[in-house]
């Protein structure tokens, strides 16, 4: 989607979102009255004793989804904590690292622009009881209007 910008009126900023309970999925919805372009998204996932989560990033206008991306190539391991992060230019990683020092990489389309009402989300395969996402930190440029 092409749009005219103010320029005056963009904040570059990062978006802290909220710390989901466990087993459930992170979402975060752009405010009224903003329009944001997403930049980039990192949030950690504590993996318990039992499940094999693999996250997907899913942009959606509240009803039809515009985007996924898988977070990684392979599931999150047993017992361990991995950051997932999304950005333009990054390539699709499995799970590096090892226990509470994993981290995986994927792509993002540059210059998604979500408008009010849109939603960024997780929809994770695999997740259960002891799959615990972290607040999500969205790198973004907020627009007023």
């Amino acid at each position: 989607m092409t749009r005219s910008w103010n320029t005056s009126i963009m904040v570059n900023r990062v978006f802290l979102g909220t710390n989901p309970a466990a087993n459930a999925e992170v979402s975060e919805t752009v405010p009224a009255g903003k329009s944001w372009v997403l930049l980039s998204v990192t949030v950690a996932c504590v993996q318990g004793a039992t499940q094999t989560p693999q996250p997907i990033l899913v942009i959606d206008d509240g009803t039809n989804v515009i985007y996924e991306s898988f977070g990684s190539t392979t599931v999150q391991a047993v017992s361990t904590t991995c950051q997932y992060t999304w950005s333009p230019g990054l390539t699709l990683t499995g799970q590096i690292g090892a226990t509470t020092n994993v981290h995986s990489t994927a792509p993002l389309t540059e210059g998604l622009v979500l408008q009010a009402g849109y939603r960024v989300r997780t929809n994770t395969l695999g997740k259960g009881a002891n799959t615990d996402f972290g607040a999500p930190a969205l790198f973004i440029d907020e627009y007023n209007g």
